[in-house]
Formats: structure tokens, C-alpha cells, sequence
């Protein structure tokens, strides 16, 4: 069985991706499966950038779920790009053919191998299947979720069918100090049937992702056969060339505020977050229009269209910032839908999601915090107009995040 990932871990800008599809143009014998989490990527760029291998993607037009078209599609042994949201569809069906066909398996950075849990099944369903006996949570094993409730004909389509399907597949796991703390893993069955696996990543050593792969025992070895054209001294003298930090007096004022996800949600009183808009408004107004203007902070708070049923409730959208302003959310990656924008606001402090921390922690391989926020952030800025090359006016609210940046722009 496969039991190591190729890694090309280059910069965002160094020509990674050009260079993984004209390697595959070049391998016409091998056949591929490409997955991102960016439909623009899959269902537009990897097709059109690869026409001579007829890429595919999976839809519902004529299927009741992608999951079902993407079984279809393997059964032809179509080249096939998708999105990693299908990975909690997968079954033992679809890997049996990955396995028959000997697909090549490329990953692009943004995919996330572990997850915290956000399905329908809580704390109270783990800890009452496992008392009747339909699941046990193997702590020897990582916690993973064994399914033990073997009436098939009462399981189809019933309110545990996906929990069953996802513990087949050794997605679901539990922390060892609570059953509450829920994390999918990406099937490591989707890696061992795969003739090769490609991961393509930015900043892999400290990250969640190379935590996940130690626990599962997953080798490392380097992709030689694509060398991006630019080198990360290259593309780092570039960004901070173009990059010119930009404050107001208003954004001093705020700097050491928390502005972590729980500080967001229990801690911060109204007055702090009003502080936090009159920030990103003043940064808005002094330096940019609608146009040029992107910023990010939690969605909860911060964009408008989620938000706009309970503007008179925590937010922090200044009543004259345009309703239609872009906030982007601070995990994006992989897409140029934003390479216009030259004026950006960062106003989230980052770290490694609470669940995944914890049982990274229980398990012995915790990740390291200021990694995932660095490679976080820098892909954010990222998506701006600094991909074109063109100057960035940038505002990092929070005095922890920019000291991270400052400190990788210098080359730590």
C-alpha cells in the first residue's frame, strides 16, 4: 500500500501549480485526479489548462449527488478534478476503483487532511451509541470512531447513515478528553489506494498538516520533477518591495487588542468592538474606495450579507462603510478573484482551531500556532494585487500577526 506523499512545498507566486499541470501534460499516460478546495479551480482552470486530458468534474444535473457522478466517472476512468468537500462522500467503492485504475493523486495546499467535526451528530450521540454498543472509540487507535451497528437494511438512508459511512472510512475521530472534541481525517485510505500522491504546500514544517501526517505515520519525501521557476528568496524580495504597511491612529489604538476567534465571540465588549469598525473604517477611508478595499475579521461579525438580519446585534460594520464592501475570509486561498485589490485590512489574530489542537495534543503531535497563522495570512495576502506584481497598501491590526509577517518578509 502507499504509505508516503510526495511534497512540493514552494511559495505562493514561485509557479508551483503552472508547473504541476505542465507536468502532467507531459505524463499523458498516468491518470489523475486533481483536488482543490476552489470550484473555479476544478471546474474551470484545471479543464481548461489541461484540455489534451479531458478533465472532468462531478455535478448534479444528472445525479442526485457529485459523490454518485464521481463514482460514475471513476468507473470510465475519466481524468477527474474535485473539491475536498466530497471526501466525506467517499466509499469504499470509490477507492476500490482509485486502486484499479492506479490514479495519480494531486492535492493542492489548500486542502485541509484534518478537520474539526461540524456535521449533525454531537457529543450526546457519540456517548450514547457507544453505551448501547453500536460504536466504540478505539483511544489505541487514535480515537478513531468504529462503527459496530451491522443491520444494514436499518442503517440506508436513516439519521446515522453518513456517521456510519465516515466511520467506515476512519474519518471520524474523538479526543481522549472529551467526546465532545470531534475531528475528520481525510480517508488515509484515499492515500494507500492511490498509485502516487502529489501534495503541493507552502510552509509544511510546524504545520497541522505535517502533525497529521507523523500521527498517521505518513512518509515525506520530496517531488523532484517540477522546480518552480521562482525561488522563495525571489518571491520574498518581491513582496516586500511591494508591501507598505499602513496605520491610522485609530488602528494604533487597537493594536493590543486580542482579536482571536474567542476574544471575537465571549470576551470582547461592544465598546471594543465598535474600536475594531472605527479602525477598518478609518483605514477605508483614508486610503481606499469600494473598489480597492478588502479586509477580513470573523464572518460572524464581518460580513455584511451574513450578518445583515441582526446588524443591531454584534458586528463590527461601520454604519457608513458600503454595504457591498468586500470582506474576505481570512482562510482563502487558491483562487486570483481578488488580485485587484491594493488596499487590505487584517483584523483577525489566528490560531490552530481549538478541536484540532486538542486532539493533535491528546495524540502527542501538537501543531505550532504561529505557523498556521503565518501560512494563513500570507496566503490571504496573497489573493491581492501583490499577485500581479503591483504595490499593496496592507493594515495588520493585531501587534501578534504583524510581527509574524514582518518577521517572514526579513526571512525569519
Amino acid at each position: 500500500m502507499q504509505t508516503k506523499i510526495e511534497l512540493l512545498d514552494s511559495i505562493m507566486g514561485s509557479g508551483k501549480t503552472q508547473g504541476v499541470i505542465q507536468w502532467m501534460l507531459n505524463n499523458p499516460q498516468n491518470k489523475y485526479l486533481y483536488v482543490s478546495p476552489m470550484l473555479t479551480e476544478v471546474e474551470d482552470r484545471i479543464p481548461t489548462a489541461c484540455q489534451s486530458l479531458e478533465f472532468t468534474y462531478p455535478c448534479t444535473e444528472e445525479y442526485k449527488t457529485k459523490g454518485q457522478h464521481l463514482l460514475k466517472l471513476l468507473e470510465e476512468g475519466c481524468n477527474v478534478s474535485f473539491t475536498h468537500s466530497l471526501f466525506t462522500d467517499l466509499t469504499k467503492q470509490h477507492l476500490a476503483l482509485i486502486r484499479k485504475h492506479e490514479y495519480v493523486l494531486i492535492v493542492d495546499e489548500e486542502v485541509a487532511f484534518i478537520e474539526p467535526y461540524k456535521g449533525n451528530y454531537g457529543r450526546d450521540d457519540i456517548v450514547s451509541l457507544e453505551k448501547a454498543g453500536h460504536i466504540r472509540v478505539e483511544e489505541d487507535n487514535l480515537g478513531r470512531v468504529v462503527w459496530q451497528w451491522y443491520d444494514d437494511n436499518e442503517m440506508n438512508d436513516t439519521a446515522y447513515s453518513k456517521l456510519k459511512r465516515m466511520s467506515d472510512l476512519g474519518m471520524l475521530y474523538c479526543a481522549k478528553r472529551d467526546r465532545k472534541i470531534m475531528v475528520v481525517h481525510l480517508p488515509i485510505e484515499l492515500v494507500q489506494s492511490s498509485r502516487r500522491v502529489i501534495l503541493l504546500t507552502y510552509l509544511f514544517k510546524g504545520s497541522v498538516m505535517e502533525s497529521f501526517m507523523d500521527l498517521k505515520g505518513i512518509e515525506i519525501v520530496p517531488f523532484k520533477e517540477v522546480v518552480p521557476p521562482k525561488t522563495t528568496k525571489d518571491v520574498l524580495t518581491k513582496a516586500k518591495s511591494l508591501i507598505t504597511f499602513i496605520d491610522t491612529t485609530t488602528t494604533k489604538a487597537v493594536s493590543n487588542l486580542s482579536m482571536s476567534s474567542t476574544w471575537y465571540s465571549k470576551n470582547a465588549t461592544t465598546a471594543d468592538l465598535e474600536k475594531v469598525s472605527n479602525a477598518i473604517f478609518s483605514v477605508y477611508r483614508k486610503f481606499g474606495d469600494k473598489e480597492s478595499f478588502i479586509f477580513t475579521a470573523p464572518k460572524s461579525l464581518a460580513d455584511y450579507e451574513y450578518v445583515k438580519e441582526e446588524r443591531l446585534k454584534r458586528n463590527i460594520i461601520h454604519k457608513k462603510m458600503p454595504k457591498d464592501v468586500d470582506w474576505i475570509y481570512c482562510g482563502t486561498k487558491a483562487t486570483n478573484m481578488w488580485s485587484h485589490k491594493s488596499i487590505a485590512v487584517h483584523a483577525y489574530n489566528r490560531y490552530v482551531n481549538t478541536a484540532i489542537k486538542a486532539y493533535l495534543q491528546d495524540y502527542g503531535n501538537p501543531p505550532n500556532d504561529d505557523m498556521f497563522a503565518l501560512s494563513e495570512m500570507v496566503q490571504w495576502i496573497f489573493r491581492t494585487c501583490i499577485r500581479n506584481d503591483e504595490p499593496l497598501q496592507l493594515c495588520i491590526l493585531n501587534d501578534r500577526m504583524r510581527g509574524l509577517l514582518c518577521n517572514w518578509l526579513n526571512g525569519n
